[in-house]
């Protein structure tokens, strides 16, 4: 059989050969190629590579910058502590892996030696705390505040404690203690999201958690050391590579006085002792500039209680409720209704829809809204009266009837559709105005916005909540055990699931004076407003720090006042205010509480404030400014759940505040009377001197 036609025609398999000898003449260009690459073009990088391999680093923390009040005093620094280390790349190579040497630390440490190997595990996805989150060719502290007797025992034994060491490094400290707590607060372990948003940070870095700490944390936190150590391909350190030494922060210097927050705090604790309040908070603001000068809530925390760590049981304790939830600030933080203290606001509003300034009103005893009656406090009635006097003996009415005419003019119920679109919405206008229903902006995390209700919130709210208010209108609240409460709950529930996108007069009424679920402040923001009104109309955004401060202490840059805006309100309808608020003091709802304060010298203007809250006792605020004509502070007090009037409760503690910022009585929080108004300054080393310094 002719095989013929399995021969390779004559020529192709000479082109076969020359494309084989081109591919692997390019395969072995290519090759030669990258080699010449690797080994010429590229050799400095990966020698540095190379040696990067064998280089670890262990991090010296930086200690943070202070934290001082407007003279200089130390409210945030840190402290010198005696610590026990353990480096696990030095028990990792004993035989046992440091479980003899961990047993007897233990024994001299007086901890378990379970503890010890716990703590010195290093974290994986697969080991939970408590193990070491940072480098393992770190020293791991294993036990801090170590007496120096313990500390001698080791050093004095080098041989029986091989990678242990006992050194001396800084903790952070408040020597206030729970005094301003909420406002500086505290530091811990950085969290691994922190982490990823902060590549310059490393897992042992400590990290502000909360108020100053962690709103300056940026420049607090200074620059960590790094020592560089050699290592061979075993891990063992053959030796330091370099060195660079840890830079400590820069320091915040803050406006607040330590003097004022410690008489705000006292005069809290005295005003909720004779109430079944659990708590308290208040503000103390400059009226020119936004400074705050104090603020507080209670009950407070000791920043002190995070350093080191807090367990379980002591964190959820400051979050318990029934305890008064110590970790939550009141002051900027939580908000409600205000009660009276909002009626100037709502004047400016009247006057500037249309009702006259210079005009009598008739302070009724009730008025009729739909199937509601609106009564005046303890049903009084004082006839026809000047808005002055409205403000003086605080008539609710009177403001009731001008919010309500102001709610017909919009349309009433039809929400502004028809011939009265748009609805004006005067009131919630004026009231945003003046800074309520938004953050004000102060250099602490976590504010509160409170809220302001408008027409369009309210349908966005019921759009939100229909379907639980008709669900709870049809099954009720069983799990109340109060009937008469569970059926007004389940009419209440009826009602909003019918027309609870309705802005209904009744809302409207009760916005006007400081009361409703359409109107929560926090007082940090009834301060600002107070403060606008004091001042002529300026809205400052509150801050607490006023500078900081290189290392060395000079002066790194100032935190200069911020105008947020100016109100549209006519200057003579602010100055009518402030007079009117001067008589509540006199012969007004606070007579009574400032009965014997000396006016002539030192005229607080102010207003009582007695908010009704579903549940509990009415909430007593007061609200004030001074000294008249030209008033400098902002004083402002709430006492939640007193269950007594503004006039009764709040504003007694507030008299103790003006009491104590002017030395009435008492020795005054400021030397004559009058705050600091230089940079106080601050060594190096961390020691202050006196204000006085020039700069």
């Amino acid at each position: 059989m002719s095989t013929s036609k399995f021969r390779t025609p004559p020529g192709r398999s000479s082109v076969r050969i020359t494309v084989m000898r081109v591919l692997v003449v390019s395969l072995f260009a290519t090759l030669a190629m990258r080699l010449w690459s690797l080994q010429i073009l590229q050799a400095d990088h990966y020698q540095n590579q190379a040696q990067d391999n064998r280089v670890r680093e262990a991090i010296t923390p930086a200690p943070r910058g202070l934290i001082v009040d407007d003279t200089g005093r130390v409210v945030a620094s840190n402290r010198t502590t005696l610590v026990v280390s353990a480096d696990r790349s030095v028990l990792d190579r004993q035989s046992d892996h440091g479980a003899a040497v961990l047993t007897k630390l233990a024994g001299v440490l007086g901890m378990q030696p379970l503890e010890l190997v716990a703590a010195t595990r290093l974290c994986t996805a697969t080991v939970s705390q408590p193990c070491w989150n940072g480098s393992p060719y770190q020293p791991i502290p294993v036990a801090t505040d170590v007496t120096p007797q313990k500390a001698l025992a080791i050093l004095e034994h080098p041989e029986n404690f091989p990678g242990v060491v006992a050194d001396t490094q800084a903790l952070r400290t408040y020597p206030f203690g729970p005094v301003g707590g909420h406002e500086v607060g505290y530091v811990g372990p950085i969290s691994q999201a922190q982490l990823d948003k902060s590549p310059d940070r490393t897992r042992t870095d400590t990290v502000g958690l909360g108020g100053l700490e962690q709103q300056y944390d940026a420049v607090l936190r200074g620059q960590n050391g790094v020592r560089k150590l050699a290592v061979d391909r075993f891990g063992r350190v053959s030796g330091e590579v370099s060195s660079t030494p840890a830079t400590v922060g820069d320091t915040v210097v803050l406006g607040t006085d330590m003097n004022v927050q410690q008489a705000l705090e006292d005069s809290l604790s005295q005003a909720i002792a004779g109430t079944r309040s659990k708590a308290a908070s208040g503000v103390v603001l400059d009226a020119t500039n936004g400074q705050v000068v104090a603020m507080a809530s209670l009950p407070g925390y000791d920043p002190s209680a995070f350093v080191g760590g807090i367990s379980q049981e002591e964190y959820a304790q400051l979050n318990n409720a029934g305890a008064g939830t110590p970790l939550f600030s009141r002051a900027y933080q939580g908000s409600g209704a205000v009660g009276s203290t909002f009626k100037p606001f709502s004047l400016a509003a009247a006057v500037g829809s249309g009702n006259s300034l210079n005009s009598s009103y008739d302070c009724a005893p009730s008025l009729q809204v739909g199937d509601q009656v609106f009564h005046n406090f303890e049903g009084s009635s004082a006839g026809s009266i000047s808005l002055h006097q409205a403000l003086v003996i605080s008539c609710d009415v009177i403001f009731d009837k001008f919010a309500y005419d102001s709610w017909l003019a919009d349309g009433g119920l039809r929400n502004g559709k028809g011939p009265y679109a748009p609805p004006q919405e005067v009131y919630v206008k004026n009231a945003k105005m003046f800074g309520f229903g938004a953050r004000t902006g102060i250099d602490l995390p976590g504010e509160t916005a409170g809220a302001i209700v408008d027409r369009a919130a309210a349908v966005a709210n019921w759009n939100q909540l229909k379907d639980s208010y008709c669900r709870r209108a049809q099954t009720g609240y069983p799990e109340e055990s109060d009937p008469t409460q569970a059926a007004k709950f389940q009419k209440y529930a009826r009602e909003a699931c019918i027309d609870g996108y309705l802005y209904n007069g009744g809302a409207a009424t009760q916005f006007a004076i400081g009361q409703g679920a359409y109107l929560n402040v926090s007082p940090l923001q009834l301060a600002t407003g107070y403060a606008a009104i004091a001042n002529g109309g300026t809205v400052y955004e509150p801050h607490l720090a006023k500078a900081v401060l290189n290392p060395d202490g000079s002066l790194n840059h100032r935190i200069e006042p911020k105008v947020k805006r100016k109100v549209n309100v006519d200057p003579a309808v602010l100055d009518y205010i402030r007079q009117s608020l001067g008589d509540v003091t006199t012969r007004g709802t606070a007579a009574g509480a400032f009965g014997g304060f000396p006016m002539q010298q030192v005229h607080v203007a102010g207003k009582t404030g007695t908010a009704e809250v579903e549940g509990q006792g009415d909430t007593s605020w007061f609200a004030s400014f001074g000294p008249l004509p030209q008033s400098k502070y902002v004083v402002v007090m709430s006492i939640p759940n007193a269950g007594r009037t503004g006039g009764e409760v709040a504003a007694p503690a507030a008299r103790k505040v003006w009491e104590a910022l002017y030395g009435i009585g008492r020795p005054g929080a400021f030397p004559n009377n009058t705050p600091p108004t230089k940079l106080p300054a601050v060594r190096a080393d961390g020691s202050s001197v006196p204000v006085g310094s020039v700069r």
